[in-house]
């Protein structure tokens, strides 16, 4: 079930949806998450860094703005510049509570938290250079430095780079950092890396491989985490894979699946709307009803989904129900119109829980419906052949 996947593959794919996320956010900010983490290694490298520590630090700064979804939702539902974002802190704390679940980087404490905090004191929290790990620092140094000159409006100015670096170190940034990273700017190749054309293929080259298969509590900890930053996209969704994951175990226990497929279904539930990240937060907060348009992008985000698990190397079964979540029996969902004979049990079970669990939510639109209510509307879609009639009367019968 987890053979093929590895912490590579999922960092990797994940890093595409997460930019998909700032260019929702942040206007056009692209590949800030891959180049922040690429300057990170090149630092890293130069400290020394072991293999394990770098593959690290290259993690924990690629997802180093997992909490700006929710900063930005708990401000507002337009776009703002990213200087505006760096201006709150709540987007360190906000991440920090993500990956604090993630048993991988739980060693690391408070990198997330303090990734704004500057070499004299004078960051958000006020922690001066000893008291900020090394790797936050390292964070911090790389961060600033792309939102100051390595966005596509700025053109990369070199000089400019290296000045700042010069003029910051000591008070922003700790000096053998900042030496370490003039040292590294020498180098014609680390610009041309900074290239959008170029930048996903160098972080490739200087990420090591973690070649040994992740297991299932690491990567359980890991679908937790990616559920936890889809469902912060939207105060109206903040719980929605997590308690489409627990109506899961519940229909799976009482129909007494096997271990391995209540495992598959609550991986599928975690993870069904990963691809909602591509949506426009705008979108998916608009307290009116939807024009057409914005329809079809809102029946992309399950081939994000399916695309993304594929690349991790996902079991085919979790793909397969996760991707499925929207079809219906008689053709008429979406991405691919399947139909009743292409739609397996786990599919079933999946839709008509994940309408149910919407149902159950407020929504801009709504306030959540009651169990009975909800119910309703399930059979009344069942006789319609789009749910499955034998999975929403066994909804109906357990303690949801």
């Amino acid at each position: 079930m987890y053979s093929d996947i590895t912490l590579n593959s999922i960092l990797l794919s994940m890093s595409s949806l997460l930019d998909y996320a700032e260019m929702d956010i942040l206007e056009n900010v692209t590949n800030h998450g891959r180049r922040v983490s690429y300057i990170s290694l090149r630092i890293g490298e130069r400290a020394g860094f072991t293999q394990d520590d770098l593959f690290d630090l290259g993690a924990l700064a690629l997802l180093h703005d997992v909490g700006a979804t929710q900063s930005i939702a708990n401000q507002t539902f337009e776009k703002i510049q990213r200087d505006e974002l760096e201006k709150h802190q709540d987007h360190c704390i906000y991440g920090q509570k993500i990956l604090d679940n993630f048993l991988l980087f739980q060693k690391y404490g408070t990198i997330i938290l303090y990734h704004h905090e500057h070499y004299d004191g004078s960051g958000f929290f006020g922690k001066i250079g000893y008291e900020t790990p090394l790797m936050a620092q390292i964070i911090s140094l790389a961060d600033t430095l792309e939102r100051r000159h390595f966005s596509r409006e700025s053109g990369y100015q070199n000089r400019s780079v290296l000045k700042d670096v010069q003029k910051m170190s000591g008070t922003i940034f700790n000096p053998s950092l900042a030496t370490l990273l003039l040292n590294v700017a020498q180098e014609k190749t680390f610009w041309m890396d900074l290239e959008p054309q170029n930048i996903e293929y160098a972080l490739v080259r200087h990420l090591p491989v973690m070649k040994d298969p992740i297991d299932e509590k690491t990567f359980f900890s890991m679908a937790e985490t990616i559920s936890a930053i889809v469902d912060a996209k939207s105060p109206f969704t903040s719980i929605h894979c997590k308690g489409l994951e627990e109506k899961v175990v519940i229909y799976a226990e009482h129909c007494q699946f096997t271990d391995e497929n209540k495992q598959k279904l609550r991986l599928a539930a975690l993870l069904h709307d990963l691809g909602k990240l591509v949506v426009p937060a705008a979108i998916l907060n608009k307290p009116g009803p939807l024009s057409s348009q914005e329809m079809d992008i809102i029946h992309e985000h399950s081939y994000y989904t399916e695309k993304t698990l594929q690349i991790m190397g996902v079991d085919p079964d979790v793909v397969r129900w996760a991707s499925n979540h929207h079809e219906k029996l008689n053709g008429q969902g979406y991405p691919k119109g399947l139909v009743a004979e292409q739609l397996d049990y786990g599919s079933r079970i999946l839709a008509a829980l994940d309408v149910y669990q919407a149902l159950t939510e407020d929504r801009p639109y709504r306030n959540g419906y009651a169990h009975d209510d909800a119910i309703r509307i399930l059979l009344m879609m069942a006789e319609k052949n789009e749910l499955d009639r034998e999975v929403c009367e066994q909804i109906n019968i357990l303690p949801m």
